[in-house]
């Protein structure tokens, strides 16, 4: 765990890139809010909440806008490299993941906008189990995975990793008994259609914490991780891992 933002003797420099990052964390606390308040109106209901979700992706687009100057102007000003490199470039990706789980939550609210103006009743509480747990999971994930970014810890990324896997079997397990509901009653299939939707939403979430904490492993490590299996990745590095 470090602080990769501290050290340089041009102290400006510092603080450029210590502000990046707190936009980008910033970033992360708004699209959880995002989903947060998408999952909400469609546990309850609630289609101004939705609608709500919808007017405020204008913010993330803005933080988007206002973190890619700030990498221009790094780039271009001080021409970082090494570490600072792998920080800002890590940092860039990292932005576009969260504009990803921005866009998600909007998909989510459109579900609820969607299932609530055609007229269908409020999914049951037996199929909404699934919707719940899997936003558990997702923001969980993330919120995993932008604490270790606020850390740079390598330790904390990889946990996010091992609840990639769960998420996984957590996705399919949830699909696999939608199925049930339509098969026991073809008039769901709407609704169903929906909720599917919105938990391929939730599922995106989560992959997106996964594919920000491997930005942390290249932050500190160097090792550009993408693509790899995660489980070998995880064994790998903790096998990497001094002893203490």
């Amino acid at each position: 765990m470090s602080d990769v933002t501290a050290g340089h003797i041009v102290r400006s420099y510092d603080e450029e890139l210590a502000a990046l990052r707190t936009l980008v964390l910033d970033m992360g606390v708004l699209v959880l809010e995002q989903t947060s308040a998408a999952v909400g109106a469609l546990s309850q209901g609630e289609i101004e909440q939705a609608r709500r979700v919808l007017d405020r992706e204008r913010k993330v687009a803005y933080l988007v806008l206002d973190a890619d100057d700030m990498i221009f102007n790094l780039i271009a000003k001080r021409q970082p490299a090494a570490i600072d490199l792998r920080l800002v470039l890590a940092l860039s990706k990292v932005v576009a993941h969260l504009e990803r789980v921005g866009s998600r939550a909007g998909r989510i609210a459109w579900s609820v906008v969607n299932l609530l103006e055609r007229g269908n009743q409020q999914p049951s509480a037996k199929i909404l189990h699934h919707v719940t747990r899997l936003h558990q999971l997702a923001t969980e994930m993330l919120q995993r995975s932008l604490d270790a970014l606020a850390n740079t810890d390598v330790d904390a990324a990889l946990e996010v990793f091992a609840d990639n896997i769960v998420l996984d079997q957590e996705i399919d397990a949830a699909m696999r008994h939608l199925m049930t509901f339509v098969l026991e009653d073809p008039a769901l299939v709407g609704q169903v259609l929906e909720l599917v939707l919105a938990m391929r939403a939730l599922s995106c979430i989560g992959d997106q914490g996964g594919n920000i904490a491997e930005q942390i492993v290249f932050i500190a490590k160097g090792k550009d991780v993408r693509y790899q299996n995660r489980e070998i990745l995880i064994d790998a590095l903790r096998q990497r891992a001094p002893s203490h």
